[in-house]
C-alpha cells in the first residue's frame, strides 16, 4: 500500500535526502569548508582541524552519508545501535572493513550516539513484554524495523507487525530483513508520510523514534502525537524518546556531566554544530516531550533514562475509555 506518490513523499522527509550522488557529496564537502573558513577559528578547535575533520569523515560510508545528508537514515541508525553488539569488539565493519579511528569515536564514545545505542536496548526489553496473542504492533518510521523483527516471538502464534515509513529504501532493507528471521507472513509495510499515516485505533503498541529531533516546530510536533495517539487501540501503548537540549544550548539541561566523554564530546559538537550546523530547536527536555504528548491526549507517563541522560525512552498509554 502506498499512500501517495513517491516524488510527493521523498520531498517531505525531513532527516535526509535520498540519493546517492557523489557530485553531491563533493559539492557539499566545498560548502562546508567554505563555511568553516568563512567562520574561522572556534574556542574549542581551529579551522585547521575543522577541515582536517571532515576529510576524515569521508574516509568511512557512514561519515560520507551524514555530510551529504545532514543525518542517518534507517540503514545507519541501525547500523550505530548494531555496533554495540559486536563490532565494537572487533574493530570492524559487518564486512570486515577495519573502522577508521574517527569512526570507533564516533560509534564508541560519540555521547549522543552511546545514548542512542542504550535508548535501543530499552525499547527492546519494552516492547517485548508486550509481545503477546494478537498483539498488533507497529514503528513509525519504521527504518529497518530490527526493534520489532528480532523480538522473540516464541509460542506466539497469531500477531501483526507493520512498519511505517516514508523512505522506500528504509522499507526495502526492512522487507529483507523480515525475510532473514522468517517472518515476512507477519509484516506488512506502508509508505507514508507520518503526519498523515491512515491508521485508527488499530495497534496495540506503537513505537516512534526519530522524528520529532528533526523537527523545530513544537506544533507540528504534537501534531506528529497525535497522529500516534489517532493510529492505538484504547489502552495501547506508545514508545517513544526525545533528545534533551546539550548545556551548551540549555542552561537547565538534564545530561549527566559525569558520565560525559567530553574530548568525544567536543569532536561531537565540531560535527553536528560547526559544520552540520544542525538546528538545536528540535531538542527538547523530557518535561516539554511528557507535556506534548499529554496535550495529544496520553497519560501514565514512564520515564527510562540512558545513562547521560541525553535520549530518555517515554512509555505512554491511550486511556481505556
Amino acid at each position: 500500500m502506498v499512500i501517495t506518490t513517491q516524488k510527493d513523499l521523498e520531498t517531505k522527509m525531513i532527516s535526509h535526502q535520498n540519493d546517492d550522488d557523489i557530485e553531491k557529496l563533493l559539492q557539499m564537502v566545498k560548502d562546508y569548508k567554505k563555511r568553516i573558513l568563512e567562520i574561522g577559528n572556534e574556542d574549542y578547535i581551529t579551522v585547521d582541524k575543522q577541515l582536517r575533520f571532515i576529510d576524515e569523515l569521508v574516509e568511512f560510508p557512514l561519515g560520507e552519508f551524514i555530510l551529504k545528508n545532514r543525518g542517518t537514515n534507517g540503514y545507519w541508525t541501525d547500523y550505530m545501535i548494531e555496533h554495540q553488539y559486536k563490532n565494537r569488539f572487533n574493530g570492524t565493519d559487518s564486512d570486515g572493513r577495519s573502522l577508521t579511528n574517527l569512526e570507533r569515536i564516533f560509534l564508541d564514545r560519540f555521547p549522543l550516539v552511546v545514548a542512542t545505542q542504550q535508548r535501543a536496548v530499552h525499547f527492546s526489553r519494552i516492547i517485548q513484554s508486550h509481545v503477546r496473542e494478537d498483539a498488533v504492533i507497529a514503528s513509525l518510521p519504521c527504518g529497518l524495523m530490527r526493534d520489532l523483527l528480532a523480538l522473540d516471538f516464541s509460542g506466539i502464534k497469531n500477531f501483526k507487525l507493520i512498519g511505517i515509513d516514508i523512505d522506500n529504501k528504509s522499507i526495502n532493507y526492512a522487507q529483507k530483513l523480515a525475510e532473514r528471521y522468517q517472518l515476512s507472513a507477519h509484516v506488512e509495510f506502508y509508505q507514508s508520510d507520518a503526519w498523515n499515516q491512515p491508521f485508527e485505533n488499530h495497534f496495540t503498541l506503537l513505537t516512534s523514534n526519530g522524528l520529532n529531533v528533526y523537527e523545530p516546530d513544537d506544533d507540528r510536533v504534537t501534531a506528529l502525537y497525535r497522529q500516534l495517539f489517532k493510529a492505538l487501540r484504547l489502552g495501547g501503548t506508545l514508545v517513544t524518546s526525545c533528545i534533551t537540549p546539550s548545556p551548551d544550548t540549555d542552561p537547565n539541561s538534564e545530561w549527566n556531566l559525569d558520565v560525559i566523554d567530553w574530548d568525544a564530546m567536543l569532536q561531537q559538537k565540531t560535527l553536528y554544530s560547526d559544520i552540520l550546523n544542525f538546528n538545536p530547536r528540535g531538542l527538547r527536555s523530557s518535561s516539554v516531550t511528557k507535556m506534548q504528548l499529554s496535550d495529544a491526549g496520553f497519560e501514565d507517563f514512564d520515564l527510562i533514562w540512558d545513562e547521560a541522560r541525553i535520549f530518555p525512552t517515554i512509555i505512554a498509554k491511550k486511556p481505556r475509555s
